[in-house]
């Protein structure tokens, strides 16, 4: 690593933390003075304020290369994307907000855990039934509340632009709640800077040292929640498609 990526890393690092725990202290504070900003809704303006500042501040080059989020009357959305690395889920954020279904070893990850608790994020561990059980409870219960709900169902993260297979439990939740649309999302990165092979460390360590990391998202058509296998593998292919237009503007 050399000297300027070394201290371009360290910055960064120093800045999301400092970044992090400003906005998620100040929620904390606030709240206790006005309970709105305690709801859902309160905190999806921290949440906003929050991925608005450090998106730039981790060098995060977001090319939006095809739809729009769509806004007013419609949702709430069950967000379905491809996974390459865990900028998506500040992307995810990004683009459309909401809460975020994520592998329970992020709780533990030092300031990162910190914010995803602050932002609602919804932990489970896919190898205890019992915590599977609860995040479909508390998925549900966002949904109900009219939040998004981001997910990423081939269940980790893969290199390359292939969609792998959708695991179906990531849509038992929203099943049966008539006014919920799944809004896909695709995502291209350039090769090798996915998050594979490596510890978290290791990665954003690798991603901090750059000076500018693009990300392409495509954006599609909002769609009735899968009900069927064969439903959910024209959902996987529908997002495939999403992550082919990215990837052409990556590739451009």
């Amino acid at each position: 690593m050399n000297p300027l990526g070394s201290a371009r890393a360290a910055g960064r690092a120093l800045g999301f933390a400092t970044w992090t725990s400003a906005v998620v202290y100040s929620q904390k504070a606030l709240s206790l003075v006005d309970s709105e900003l305690a709801t859902p809704w309160g905190k999806q303006r921290f949440i906003d304020t929050w991925s608005h500042g450090v998106i730039p501040l981790l060098g995060i080059d977001l090319k939006k290369v095809a739809g729009e989020v769509p806004e007013g009357g419609l949702g709430p959305f069950l967000v379905v994307a491809n996974h390459r690395s865990p900028l998506d889920i500040l992307v995810a954020i990004h683009l459309v907000g909401g809460v975020v279904l994520s592998h329970h070893g992020v709780r533990d990850i030092p300031v990162v855990g910190n914010a995803a608790e602050a932002t609602d994020t919804i932990f489970v561990d896919r190898d205890d039934r019992r915590s599977g059980v609860r995040a479909i409870r508390s998925m549900r219960r966002a949904l109900i509340e009219g939040r998004n709900l981001i997910v990423f169902p081939e269940g980790t993260t893969f290199t390359g632009d292939e969609v792998r297979p959708f695991m179906r439990g990531a849509f038992a939740a929203a099943r049966g709640l008539d006014l919920v649309r799944v809004l896909p999302l695709g995502l291209a990165y350039r090769p090798g800077d996915e998050f594979f092979g490596e510890s978290f460390r290791q990665h954003f360590g690798r991603m901090a040292t750059r000076r500018r990391t693009p990300i392409w998202a495509a954006v599609g058509e909002p769609q009735p929640v899968p009900k069927t296998p064969e439903e959910t593998e024209t959902l996987r292919q529908r997002v495939q498609t999403l992550v082919d237009q990215a990837s052409s503007a990556r590739d451009a």
